[in-house]
């Protein structure tokens, strides 16, 4: 895991922020890093999912069938983590902007790489790469898959 964290990183308020891929996530280490931050620091847990429109969308039912898969990912978690408060987002357009957004109130943002420990600091995709480069808050970047 890398984690990148500014002067003044020891701050705790604020929430924990998970950027979080659903159609696109090999196992539960996300979850289960960032649950259990928040669970740690007596904060709120608020995951966010950026989507893209299809090309020929019906935007009403795009952007519910995105928040059912969102909330049915989080539910076995809510009832592992009872006393963590969840938000899920699925936001349309890039994760990259809206975690960076995010951060500004946050305590801790995490993502993800695909890959080894050995790897994590030279391939991470784009939005972590974003994230790195622009958040305010302390960043975890925790492999998976």
């Amino acid at each position: 895991m890398l984690v990148r964290a500014d002067d003044g990183a020891d701050a705790v308020e604020g929430d924990v922020v998970l950027g979080l891929e659903l159609h696109d996530q090999a196992d539960d280490s996300l979850l289960a890093f960032a649950f259990e931050a928040a669970s740690r620091r007596g904060a709120a847990l608020r995951i966010v999912h950026g989507w893209r429109l299809p090309a020929y969308p019906d935007v009403l039912s795009a952007g519910t069938d995105e928040r059912e898969v969102l909330d049915a990912l989080l539910r076995p978690w809510r009832e592992k983590y009872p006393t963590v408060e969840v938000t899920g987002e699925a936001v349309v357009g890039g994760a990259g902007p809206h975690l960076v957004d995010a951060s500004r109130n946050a305590a801790l943002v995490v993502v993800g790489h695909r890959g080894s420990h050995a790897s994590a600091v030279g391939s991470v995709g784009p939005v972590t790469q974003e994230v790195v480069r622009h958040a305010v808050a302390p960043v975890a970047v925790v492999p998976h898959g």
